[in-house]
């Protein structure tokens, strides 16, 4: 048996994969590749198992490949920050980087490769209703962003290499979320604090639907896609939509680190899509171009929350055994809650910690007084 590689497998989803493949008997050596290695309290595994490297070493993909079985890809430039309006900057990590990942795995003779796809490979800005995987990708003109557009034609690639001795698989999944998830769930709970999670907006009337991934869903969904391509009869070149089970309104789901936050969720209701339309797209430019930092919200962030977009997660029940947990806003709800504590714990300690030196003070005064 080879080793397994994750490809940025330093953060919240990575963290998850190796618990869920050391949980289903995998023993043997990871080796992360990650510049950014992090460490998440909430998701425990065994650390003596795993290796991290860095990207920046420039042999690091000979070095980890040379007896690797298996290659989880991670690692892309997503929708948020700076570098999202770079559109060769994605396309060279996100397309240019995966086939050159690609190529090295069939060198290096990996039999299985598997790929962190995203529902923005389906989703242009028109609602999605029980969206099947057999359903033909959009023209790539219609994209709303470098990150889809990018991300479609990486997955086109890694579906195409497919053959019996490389096997490949592609996994879709959207706003992958969890307890110390750094990146969605992070920006909606900095929106909650600063209150700026103050309206819904639908082109629907009524609060449109969605549904998300959560990081343990997605991990056990990367389990077993790696068990089927492991058979030698295994299905591959095949993609998966990967959700929790549930259909939320896009604001209700987030309901439970609301409150957790000490927050009422959003009352006002916006029905004009396009002035809300119009008002993100001059802002998303004007932060990007004049000042420099990314913007609050994208179009495509504006156009998911404003529109229907439900996924089928048959093929993925079907073919892979997926059969996902109850989401896990409860278990994030009770992890921000814990925080606000102990900031809370830490904030009542400094002050009392002052007023003690205040009054120590005092006393010395006026002792020295008398």
């Amino acid at each position: 048996m080879g080793h397994y590689v994750i490809i940025g497998g330093g953060g919240y989803l990575g963290a998850n994969v190796i618990r869920a493949l050391q949980r289903n008997g995998y023993q043997e050596r990871i080796i992360v590749v990650d510049p950014t290695p992090m460490e998440f309290p909430t998701v425990q595994f065994n650390r003596q198992r795993v290796d991290v490297k860095s990207f920046l070493d420039a042999h690091v993909l000979q070095e980890v490949l040379t007896g690797a079985e298996a290659v989880i890809h991670l690692a892309a430039v997503g929708h948020m920050g700076m570098v999202a309006c770079d559109r060769k900057f994605v396309f060279d990590f996100n397309v240019a980087g995966t086939k050159k990942l690609v190529e090295a795995c069939k060198i290096h003779g990996v039999s299985r490769f598997l790929y962190a796809s995203s529902v923005a490979v389906a989703f242009v800005g028109v609602p999605l209703l029980n969206a099947s995987e057999n359903d033909p990708l959009p023209n790539p003109k219609l994209y709303l962003d470098h990150y889809s557009a990018s991300k479609a034609e990486a997955e086109k690639f890694v579906l195409s290499q497919s053959t019996p001795t490389f096997k490949t698989v592609a996994l879709r999944f959207r706003g992958i979320y969890g307890a110390e998830d750094p990146n969605v769930t992070r920006k909606v709970a900095d929106l909650i604090r600063k209150r700026l999670f103050l309206a819904r907006v639908s082109i629907h009337d009524r609060e449109s639907n969605s549904m998300a991934s959560s990081a343990a869903n997605c991990a056990q969904a990367f389990s077993l896609a790696d068990n089927m391509l492991k058979k030698t009869d295994g299905i591959h070149a095949q993609s998966y939509y990967i959700m929790d089970k549930e259909i939320t309104g896009q604001y209700e789901f987030w309901t439970p680190l609301v409150h957790a936050l000490g927050r009422t969720p959003p009352s006002i209701f916006l029905k004009n899509y396009k002035i809300a339309k119009a008002v993100v797209y001059v802002q998303q430019l004007f932060c990007y171009h004049v000042l420099g930092f990314a913007p609050i919200l994208t179009m495509f962030e504006l156009a998911i929350l404003a529109m229907d977009n439900t996924y089928s997660i048959e093929k993925a029940r079907r073919e892979l055994g997926y059969e996902p947990e109850p989401n896990s806003m409860a278990e994030v709800a009770a992890h921000y809650r814990m925080l606000a504590t102990r900031e809370k714990s830490k904030w009542n300690w400094i002050i009392w910690t002052i007023s003690v030196a205040v009054f120590a003070m005092i006393i010395i005064s006026l002792m020295s007084f008398f």
